[in-house]
């Protein structure tokens, strides 16, 4: 369907273009033809007029040569002379006086008995009655005519022919005008003007393909008719010639106009589908993308409001882990591998995508929840069955969310909105161990709901200073267990919910991209607590502050925390910026620079939670650090405590040789303790000598331990 819209559309798009051009062509032609059209009337009225000239020309030349017969004839009829004798004797005179012109008398009598006068120039005789008694006429007519004809038409280019009644030569040149009349088939058109008595024209071609123009019009004198035949001047060929010209060069233009216009219309359409696999298409595994996702989903929604469908949405575990060690190539070859199943088993109408890394969404027509159960059960099993990398070393696992669209919820909400369900229920069972798949409930909703609300409040919260600093004291078990500092810890002191841990709203703050007002907030307020407590004349103390990772990256970092500290006159050494081993991004050189301007600026900086990831020790090879602070995970009871300490003493070890200072954290065990000082762990800190504390407390706690040695307490299960 999408296709075939998609057809009509580019159809459309070229019928315009086309229906324009066509409609140029059409005007041009039209205009073209309306000049032709225009010329050849003009023609025909140049050549009337000229036939008209000739007519008269020649009407008046007949008059003026043989006027004399009407003379004669009036001379005749007032004398008396009236008996063909006497009227012969008279023409024998002027005859013989004038050889030019053969006259003759023919009396009533002569015409009676078949004698003929046709084709000549006559005038009647009457008597005093006047009763007609004959006609003199001129024997040579056909003579003196052609004289005039052919003086008339060797002075022009054109042939001159006078006709009688019945088509008949009376005067002209025979042989010219028989070869036109045999050669253009105009006889038919010629005789028909004649027997209308009115003017005719016609154009002809002769047979040496010359263009010409007959005109025929009655002469006037002896029911005679002149045909004109005049050949078209050389402006008004050479204007068809170029009026054709130009209509070829129209036709041709615009014949290279579609073909350059269809050219680049194929071209066009090449980019689009280009650009549309692009825009729509996933450049890894040749799949739809989120945005031609949504697009598609929609439509289907809306037309099909009475089926059940759920949005699901897949995740592989633990892909990251696998892309570092097998390689970005290898990890291509796995997405490749899932989106053909999806295409392959995605179920009815099949629909689905990649949005991002190894995210896959979906739409799923579904007719109970366990039968989508069983879906994705099955598509675990192909999945793994079809692709393992490294003959089955790296196990693969998927974990999935489905939300199950309500009737309402095409209209209520957003693609996106149904989307994020889907993915809320996959991130709610992703931690499950195997291949986990969960729906999304109304316990998911509340807690979505619930950190919807403390998003909101966030940016009111950092107004207000409800986000309150508590410190967990560092212990120095090399000196005699005495505090020696304390990591700045953030709680927010809600006026409605009460105290919400960070592990509730620092996931909230970092996906809504607030986390670095938060990490400056509490950087100030640590440095303002400082400030005061060192101008009390206290001794010195170091107070450790978290970093995220979106802080760190700002580019004003250094100089933002540089000019806090010398705002409260922190003196150097005392501030302490803990980094987790995520925020490093793989890209140890920069982070030895920012190191490097950290120290610089009097700053110490650690390393936190070392050991909880799988490149801990490449880390600690590549990074100059001022402290290594040892995960929690470390000192949790194991199965083989022995082999245990045989890490961490290693550590220490190699971390003393470094120049780390180490920092235990998490440790709840006095033997714990214990071990860490005989390994040469420099400082504790967690349960064992005490837990957060609202930082007064922490000042108080200073205060009343100057002096003394806190003593370590099992506070572990």
């Amino acid at each position: 369907m999408q296709k075939m819209e998609n057809w009509n559309m580019k159809q459309k798009n070229m019928l315009i273009p086309v229906l324009l051009c066509l409609a140029f062509t059409i005007s041009c032609f039209s205009f073209l033809i309306y000049m032709m059209e225009k010329n050849e009337q003009e023609k025909i009225t140049y050549f009337y007029n000229a036939a008209k000239q000739n007519q008269s020309t020649i009407k008046s030349r007949l008059e003026e040569e043989l006027k004399i017969l009407s003379g004669l004839s009036v001379s005749f009829g007032l004398g008396g002379i009236h008996s063909k004798d006497g009227i012969n004797s008279i023409i024998d005179k002027i005859n013989e006086g004038n050889p030019s012109m053969k006259i003759g008398f023919m009396d009533n009598d002569s015409q009676k008995a078949g004698d003929s006068v046709q084709g000549c120039y006559k005038v009647a005789v009457r008597d005093d009655t006047n009763h007609a008694i004959g006609m003199i006429y001129v024997k040579n007519t056909g003579e003196i005519l052609s004289n005039i004809v052919s003086t008339m038409a060797l002075a022009g280019e054109g042939l001159l022919v006078i006709l009688d009644k019945q088509g008949k030569e009376v005067a002209g040149s025979n042989r010219a005008y028989y070869s036109i009349i045999e050669a253009t088939k105009i006889r038919t058109q010629i005789e028909q003007a004649i027997k209308a008595n009115e003017q005719a024209s016609f154009n002809i071609k002769t047979q040496d393909k010359k263009r010409q123009t007959v005109v025929v019009m009655p002469l006037g004198v002896n029911d005679w008719y002149l045909l004109n035949v005049f050949p078209q001047p050389n402006f008004y060929v050479r204007y068809l010639e170029m009026t054709i010209g130009v209509g070829v060069m129209i036709l041709l233009s615009c014949v290279l106009f579609l073909s350059f216009f269809y050219r680049q219309f194929l071209i066009i359409n090449k980019n689009q589908k280009t650009l549309i696999k692009l825009a729509y298409g996933d450049s890894v595994t040749g799949t739809r993308n989120y945005s031609s996702f949504k697009h598609e989903m929609e439509k289907k929604l809306r037309k099909e409001k009475s089926e059940t469908y759920a949005v699901w949405y897949c995740d592989i575990k633990k892909f990251k882990f696998m892309n570092d060690i097998l390689g970005y190539e290898e990890g291509d070859k796995v997405l490749i591998s899932l989106a053909n199943l999806f295409r392959d088993y995605g179920g009815p109408d099949t629909l689905y995508c990649r949005i991002s890394a190894d995210n896959f969404a979906g739409l799923y027509k579904y007719k109970t929840r366990e039968e989508m159960e069983e879906w994705f059960q099955k598509l675990v099993t192909l999945f793994q069955d079809r692709y393992l990398p490294y003959n089955k070393k790296i196990p693969m696992e998927l974990s999935m969310g489905a939300y199950c669209i309500e009737e309402t919820d095409v209209e209520e909400l957003s693609i996106d909105q149904i989307v994020d369900k889907a993915n809320i229920a996959q991130k709610n069972v992703k931690g499950l161990p195997g291949n986990p798949f969960g729906f999304y409930n109304k316990e998911i909703r509340n807690r979505v709901l619930f950190e919807s609300e403390l998003e909101s409040e966030i940016d009111r919260a950092l107004r207000n200073q409800e986000f309150k600093i508590f410190v967990q004291p560092k212990v120095s078990i090399q000196k005699e267990n005495r505090i020696v500092g304390g990591e700045a810890l953030v709680r927010w002191e809600n006026p409605r919910k009460g105290t919400i841990p960070p592990g509730q709203f620092i996931p909230i703050m970092e996906r809504a991209g607030k986390i670095v007002l938060l990490d400056r907030y509490m950087f100030e307020k640590s440095c303002q607590w400082l400030h005061n407590y060192l101008a009390a004349g206290r001794p010195p103390v170091n107070i450790a502050v978290n970093v995220s990772k979106i802080g760190m990256l700002r580019e004003d970092f250094v100089d933002f925390y540089g000019e806090i500290k010398n705002k409260y006159e922190i003196p150097d050494g005392l501030l302490e910026l803990e980094f987790t081993e995520t925020v490093l991004l793989n890209d140890d050189a920069m982070f030895n620079r920012l190191v490097k301007r950290l120290n610089e600026k009097g700053f110490v900086c650690s390393l936190d939670d070392f050991g909880s990831g799988y490149s801990s020790l490449n880390l600690l090879k590549n990074l100059k650090i001022d402290v290594l602070k040892l995960d929690i995970m470390f000192f949790r009871k194991s199965s083989d405590i022995s082999r245990e300490r045989i890490v961490i003493s290693n550590i220490i070890n190699m971390a003393k040789e470094l120049k780390i200072k180490t920092i235990a954290e998490g440790v709840e065990y006095v033997e714990t303790v214990e071990f860490l000082k005989s390994a040469g762990c420099d400082v504790i800190q967690g349960y064992v000598f005490s837990k957060a504390m609202p930082i007064k407390e922490f000042e108080q706690m200073l205060i009343e331990k100057e002096d003394e040695c806190l003593m370590p307490v099992d506070t572990g299960e």
